[in-house]
């Protein structure tokens, strides 16, 4: 259990399907936190779960979810002080979208029969239930009924679907009758439990239809495995219509995701899924099991008017125990052996814990490309802790492109981003860089080299440890060397007496022309005015040779070094002109086509931003932009993702074109067209304020780009954080 306090707040749902538990236990299974065995129930209720879902048929094989097994266990649940879900399948065994098979008890009989039948069945499982003290706190009226229940009276569609309609809904209202009876007026909830949660029109169709034939519900149940049920895009399209359509609470009844893809073999095939079909970015890891969950409760507590009233996590308790065996053992939050996963944190009020704001700032000055401040600075990693890679903020981070964390450009060669940290998680992370989100900086493909982390750990990567009060980190420089430096290091030698300054300049364009051989030119200097910069520069003498970096963009075109300037001598604030001198030049040696380069005396060490010399190179990459504009147009990512309030959207067309740049929410509605036109070839970049073509502001939330042009449609996602 985590050091966390957990609020006592049950207004969230954050509850697990285990009906299988009493089986596993029976077997012989255990389970374990920590190494140490415990109670299933303590776990979940111990990591903030306030709610167990159990599935009852009607006359089991060996009594699995009968009604005595249920009766035994509702009494330990509701002794843990744990709320209570229960499932009526209205079957002797699974009832899903596939079947829904009537009881045997119940084949045969007439329509009218089996009406009673429904009502008197839920209401002495309830009331018998209700006698003993642990009278359900939610009840649910069949089980993924998409297509009807108790196959074939109360099937949906066939050849007459109007009556259908008519005698499911039927079937369904003896069910709900049942269950109020017998509750007599306790507190209880009704759930109506559909397997569409990425399926927006058939949710609309079903309960539009349930609605028209008079069926008073509470609680709207969805199914979400995103291989069967589409992306979270997807489901959270479908939760936002519905919560304003019906304007009832809404709970993802099932849901879950693979940790593993491994297996065991004890005689129980495992449910399959396309692997193709899972969302990008959250990985068949205990982490990306984690981070998935978390996306999911993101998505719910987003919900219109406070709707999304919580979740339910498929059985994630359905270990593998011989010979009982599962086929859900790579889905369970827990491990083969009956561990927790580090998933079970996400059961947690997170609400209730305070997060701190975390600054994380960069310099990449010394990154050997031609990094501008329209670039991209990318964080990738992972979070390690209560908190998941679905950050406090929203954000996903993750080791790869997908990572929604960027810096935005603080001036110069400095960057900045803010993100939400729960205390105590730790954060491990590298930075990647490109001139934009598809065009990598110079070496290992815009990834900076091995780090050292501040505690000497044996991870290469950079590290964080959130307090509970907000922090800044100190600047951390961009390592575009092989070799590993420690994750605070810098190109400064700290001196009280003195502020470092850091010049660089960019020679590519004298280097292509062939006016400057670094074996025969330099080597290069920096000069500059005397009195103001306290005797350090002359604008007649070289007081600061610059350095070759020979593994640096265009064949070793950097040049840089460090001025230490005199604190006692020189005021802050102070302008300092300089420019760069080539010694040994072909030419005068000196930048004349340009004016005095100026800067004004820092407070602290700091960098300038590089230059190239005489300014007159355009050139950004020795990958890019190519000379040769590619085929087809290339929508480029939007930059700064996610963004607050604007964004620069950036695209690239091969010949003069006609150009529609638009903005559309996620019903695909058109809500700006930034581009309408023809346009010249080459790159283009636009500003998006966030505003609509009213001019109002757009609410927070994901939104898409689109590009035509020249025959092709091209799309990317964008998400907007007020």
């Amino acid at each position: 259990m985590s050091a966390h306090s957990q609020s006592s707040d049950t207004s969230f749902i954050r509850g697990g399907d285990l009906s299988s538990t009493p089986q596993i236990e029976g077997a012989g299974g255990h389970f374990t936190q920590g190494g140490v065995q415990q109670d299933v129930l303590d776990i979940f209720r111990g990591n903030g779960a306030n709610y167990v879902r159990l599935r009852i048929w009607h006359t089991p094989t060996n009594g699995i979810c009968g009604l005595a097994q249920t009766l035994a266990f509702a009494q330990r649940i509701k002794t843990k002080g744990l709320k209570f879900l229960l499932d009526f399948h209205y079957s002797d065994y699974w009832a899903d979208p596939g079947k829904q098979n009537k009881p045997a008890a119940w084949v045969g009989i007439t329509f009218d029969a089996l009406k009673d039948s429904v009502y008197v069945y839920t209401r002495d499982v309830v009331e018998a239930l209700k006698n003993q003290g642990t009278l359900p706190d939610m009840v649910q009226i069949g089980n993924e009924i998409t297509a009807g229940m108790l196959w074939p009276d109360g099937k949906l569609g066939g050849a007459n679907p109007t009556q259908a309609w008519v005698q499911f809904a039927q079937l369904v209202q003896q069910g709900i009758s049942g269950a109020r009876d017998a509750a007599a007026g306790s507190p209880m909830f009704i759930m109506i439990h559909i397997d569409r949660g990425g399926d927006n029109a058939t949710s609309r169709w079903f309960f539009d239809n349930l609605l028209g034939q008079g069926v008073q519900f509470d609680v709207i149940g969805q199914s979400y495995y995103p291989w069967w049920h589409g992306s979270l895009d997807a489901l959270k399209t479908n939760l936002y219509d519905l919560a304003v359509r019906y304007g009832k609470p809404l709970v993802v009844a099932e849901t879950a995701y693979p940790w593993t893809t491994q297996s065991i073999n004890d005689g129980v095939g495992n449910v399959g899924y396309n692997a193709s079909t899972l969302p990008d970015g959250y990985p068949v890891t205990p982490q990306g099991q984690k981070a998935f969950l978390a996306k999911v409760i993101s998505i719910l507590k987003s919900v219109p008017n406070g709707k999304g009233a919580g979740f339910f996590y498929w059985e994630p308790a359905y270990i593998s125990v011989p010979p009982v065996g599962s086929p859900w053992e790579p889905f369970a939050t827990f491990d083969f052996n009956g561990e927790t996963l580090t998933t079970i944190t996400d059961f947690m009020n997170l609400d209730s814990i305070p997060r701190a704001n975390v600054s994380l700032r960069f310099n990449t000055a010394t990154n050997a490309d031609t990094l501008k401040p329209g670039g991209v600075v990318q964080v990738r990693g992972e979070i390690k802790g209560i908190g998941s890679n679905v950050l406090p903020g929203g954000e996903l981070l993750t080791w790869d492109a997908l990572s929604e964390v960027y810096a935005a450009n603080a001036g110069g060669d400095y960057w900045e981003c803010n993100i939400k940290m729960f205390p105590e998680d730790r954060l491990e992370f590298k930075v990647w860089t490109g001139h934009t989100a598809a065009l990598p900086t110079y070496l290992r493909l815009g990834w900076e080299g091995p780090v050292t982390p501040f505690d000497s750990s044996s991870v290469t990567v950079r590290a964080f440890v959130a307090g509970s009060r907000d922090t800044s980190l100190n600047v951390e420089y961009y390592n575009s060397a092989g070799t590993s430096v420690d994750q605070y290091w810098s190109p400064f030698t700290s001196d009280n007496d003195s502020i470092g300054v850091l010049f660089r300049v960019n020679l590519v364009d004298l280097m292509n022309a062939g006016t400057f051989s670094p074996a025969v030119h330099g080597p290069l200097t920096v000069r500059g005015d005397s009195a103001t910069s306290g005797g350090r520069l002359s604008w007649s003498s070289d007081k600061l040779v610059l350095s070759r970096e020979t593994t640096s963009v265009a064949n070793g075109s950097f040049w840089s070094g460090i001025a230490y300037f005199p604190k006692a001598t020189i005021a802050p604030g102070t302008p300092i002109p300089y420019k760069f001198f080539v010694r040994n030049s072909s030419f005068d040696g000196g930048e004349n086509a340009i004016g005095d380069r100026m800067f004004t005396f820092p407070a602290g060490d700091t960098t300038l931003a590089w230059r190239f010399f005489n300014d007159r190179n355009p050139v950004t990459s020795v990958n890019g932009p190519p000379h040769n504009l590619p085929d087809k147009p290339e929508l480029y990512q939007n930059y700064p993702n996610p963004f607050n309030p604007e964004t620069s959207i950036g695209y690239i067309i091969p010949e003069r074109t006609l150009v529609i740049l638009t903005v559309s929410n996620v019903l695909g509605q058109v809500i700006r067209t930034l581009v309408d036109g023809v346009q010249e070839a080459g790159e283009h970049f636009v500003t998006w304020d966030g505003t609509t073509a009213r001019g109002r502001f757009a609410s927070s939330g994901v939104y898409f780009i689109s590009l035509d042009g020249r025959g092709t449609h091209q799309v990317r996602k964008m998400l907007l954080v007020r």
